[in-house]
């Protein structure tokens, strides 16, 4: 495969359109195809989601992300089957809610290839697992009000415990969103690895 697929999963309420729009900058480095979320929208309007947020607490909220995991698996199957890859060949680049995802799918050892986690939170338990392990980047703004840095500082500790290869990125200035230093940060990250999970090194890097 000579330019990575990276398969992008949009926050809740945004949609596929914003997202590739959002990713832009990194179609220089790989193809960047966004998928829409599973289901409308709670709040109205166009927008998708991958689960529902309506009356969500921290106490169900796995369940929810448990029950979408199927469906989002047969669509990345089906996907990468048309495209003639395995599902561990495609980049999973996920943005708020669709971080969210990414990082359930990596913690059940869904995905050992590797995957993206902008302004996310872990949200699945973490599977042992010696050989499905996963290359992962997470990029997180100090000033995010909507989804705390210190979440993925979190989930970056439980998912290195755990064996993966774990890269956390702080950035500053961006708030709940994906900016220059974000695509930026994924586009160096791309490059410098691989399918074999080669080690990302950059003087911004921060190593759980």
């Amino acid at each position: 495969m000579s330019r990575p697929l990276i398969v992008a999963l949009h926050g809740v309420g945004s949609s596929a359109r914003d997202m590739a729009v959002a990713l832009a900058p990194l179609e220089r480095f790989a193809e960047v195809l966004a998928l829409d979320g599973l289901d409308p929208f709670d709040g109205g309007g166009a927008g998708r989601q991958w689960f529902s947020v309506a009356g969500v607490t921290e106490a169900d909220r796995p369940l929810r992300v448990a029950e979408a995991l199927p469906s989002l698996v047969d669509r990345l199957d089906r996907l990468a089957k048309d495209r003639s890859l395995k599902r561990d060949d495609l980049v999973l680049l996920g943005f708020s809610q669709g971080a969210i995802m990414t990082l359930a799918m990596v913690a059940q050892g869904l995905h050992p290839g590797r995957a993206v986690a902008i302004a996310g939170r872990l949200a699945a338990p973490v599977v042992p697992t010696e050989e499905r392990l996963a290359s992962l980047l997470l990029v997180h703004d100090r000033a995010d009000r909507v989804m705390p840095s210190a979440l993925s500082a979190e989930a970056a500790a439980r998912l290195s415990a755990a064996g993966h290869l774990v890269d956390l990125l702080l950035t500053d200035g961006i708030g709940h969103g994906i900016g220059f230093p974000t695509t930026s940060a994924v586009a160096d990250w791309l490059t410098t690895t691989d399918s074999s999970r080669n080690e990302f090194h950059s003087d911004k890097r921060i190593m759980m």
